[in-house]
């Protein structure tokens, strides 16, 4: 069975069951937030249960609201959220189950656009992770396209056929780069389409190890992917595509589950399973994307976030790393931890906190 995070969240949410509590301040909530500076998370939700969510968490006061797009709009965001991003004064956040991407206000939180994302027959194209470039955004969808929307008119203008279930997207060297995972598909895929983005035309696509996620691109136009294999004799692996020539080189002194880059590091966590499905051996790693090694193997202690790690963000101002925790069903919890592993301070959000981004406002 091929599967992806995603899928694996619904498949144990089953049989997962636990409650968070909430050891912080922060946990008090409001009923209308005024949104300034701070943060949103996009809680993904339980696939089918139409219950994915948007937190809101003001650094003036310390005050984290777990479903402000409900609160802002009345009505709820949607079925499995999938990604979130800010671009220009707009928060873009892809529902693969509900088949759109939620457009909304970023100083006020109110929704401008839900954009249906159907293809040429009318069906559900599933959108996935979100990009942008040059006024437009990228959206993969699972049906094997990848679409481009005008920012101005917030409407798709066209949609290209890369490989099968496309997942993650990174920009890097003016191109687009799409894993092309194949996760649900019969066949497997192992590439990376490059898109050019001038004329929004495949260019090639690159070989990678099986089932490619997660893609970040370094400030050196260096692509790293994630791929999750098979499940079976094909394990996680960690990739670099080098910006120029193409060529991949695995980076096997890392083991990762999941991981972002800021600056010139990439922020990485692991964990496995074992025979009665518990979560062990959690590690949380920092490597040097431009020295290529790790520059800390630990850089919090294995229990430091309490129960399973489902994102991985960094403030881009602050440098304080984000980590949210799961047990798939039950509401979640952020971890906000300084560059030196000091726990600053945790807050609720909805279930499976999936990705968080930083929100300036004046």
């Amino acid at each position: 069975m091929k599967t992806n995070k995603f899928f694996l969240a619904f498949l144990l949410a089953t049989s997962t069951a636990g409650l968070f509590t909430s050891c912080d301040p922060a946990d008090e909530q409001q009923t209308n937030p005024e949104i300034s500076t701070g943060l949103f998370i996009l809680n993904q939700g339980q696939y089918g249960y139409n219950n994915a969510s948007l937190t809101y968490y003001g650094f003036s006061n310390n005050i984290a609201t777990t479903d402000a797009f409900t609160v802002k709009n009345n009505r709820g965001l949607g079925d499995s959220g999938q990604d979130i991003m800010k671009y220009g004064s707009r928060v873009y956040i892809s529902m693969y189950k509900s088949s759109l991407i939620e457009v909304i206000d970023a100083k006020t939180g109110i929704s401008q656009k839900s954009i249906s994302m159907l293809n040429e027959s009318g069906n559900p194209s599933l959108p996935r992770s979100l990009a942008s470039y040059k006024g437009k955004v990228y959206v993969s969808l699972y049906d094997g396209h990848v679409a481009q929307i005008d920012t101005v008119t917030l409407s798709v203008e066209k949609t290209i056929a890369v490989g099968s279930n496309p997942e993650g997207m990174a920009i890097a060297n003016n191109k687009l780069y799409v894993a092309n995972s194949g996760g649900m598909s019969t066949v497997n895929d192992s590439t990376v389409s490059v898109i050019n983005l001038s004329t929004f035309t495949e260019e090639k696509k690159i070989k990678v190890v099986i089932n490619p996620t997660v893609v970040h691109a370094d400030s050196e136009g260096d692509v790293y992917v994630l791929s999750i294999g098979n499940y079976y004799d094909i394990p996680y692996t960690l990739q670099r595509i080098e910006a120029g020539t193409g060529k991949v080189t695995a980076i096997s002194d890392v083991k990762a589950y999941n991981f972002t880059i800021d600056g010139d590091y990439a922020y990485i966590y692991y964990f496995g399973y074992d025979a009665n499905s518990t979560v062990v051996d959690k590690t949380y790693t920092v490597y040097d994307v431009k020295n290529e090694r790790i520059s800390k193997s630990s850089f919090i202690a294995s229990d430091a976030v309490e129960r399973i790690p489902y994102s991985i963000d960094v403030d881009p101002i602050s440098k304080d790393i984000y980590i949210g925790e799961t047990d798939y069903v039950n509401a979640g919890k952020m971890y906000c931890f300084d560059q030196d592993g000091k726990l600053q301070y945790t807050f609720a959000t909805g279930v499976n906190p999936l990705k968080t981004i930083f929100i300036t406002n004046k």
